[in-house]
């Protein structure tokens, strides 16, 4: 008789999907954390979607590093982690344009300074796309480093790469994003979007 993903405990998932790319075990693991990390990404965003979609994140980081993550805990533990910091993050974020917003429309009724809200919202849709075209470990460190606020000691282990490697790549992960977005480097900067 087989014995399923079902019947493993976590970390016992974690490794069949490690070592074996086990898809199964995977879709056991999110089935079994994802309602309670979306109750617990709910405690720190008010949207319940937002909530969703930044757990989803999380699993799909765990996907994607499967073959490098070091988890010197718990997946339980790791996982509740990531959320915490994803949706920290992802509060960061909206609260640099929350905060910008409610200066603009605090400080004049004046219709052309809702344009510097749009202004905003293009901007980070360009830094996404490109981010979206660096090469996949470039865009990872640069947002371990930026979005999750982790060291590069802390990124290191966590990708099982040399030290020396995560400061190279975050330092040619940025001269990549200055150059394709020189002309908006100022404003980036200036938002806190690329610093």
């Amino acid at each position: 008789m087989k014995m399923t993903s079902q019947i493993l405990n976590p970390d016992e998932l974690l490794w069949k999907i490690a070592i074996n790319d086990d898809k199964e075990a995977y879709r056991t693991l999110f089935d079994l954390f994802y309602p309670g990390l979306c109750l617990y990404a709910k405690r720190y965003v008010d949207e319940r979607m937002v909530a969703e979609d930044l757990v989803q994140d999380v699993f799909v980081t765990l996907w994607e590093s499967r073959k490098k993550i070091k988890i010197e805990s718990s997946v339980r533990n790791y996982l509740v982690v990531s959320v915490k910091n994803q949706s920290l993050n992802y509060l960061k974020r909206e609260g640099y344009k929350q905060s910008y917003i409610e200066t603009c429309l605090s400080n004049s009724t004046d219709p052309s300074d809702y344009n510097e809200f749009y202004l905003l919202t293009e901007l980070q849709k360009l830094l996404d796309e490109a981010l979206a075209k660096l090469p996949e470990t470039y865009r990872l460190i640069f947002e371990m480093s930026r979005l999750e606020n982790k060291s590069n000691v802390e990124i290191a282990e966590t990708l099982n790469i040399p030290l020396r490697t995560v400061e190279r790549y975050k330092a040619k992960a940025i001269e990549i994003l200055k150059k394709d977005l020189k002309d908006y480097l100022p404003l980036l900067l200036y938002f806190h979007l690329l610093n």
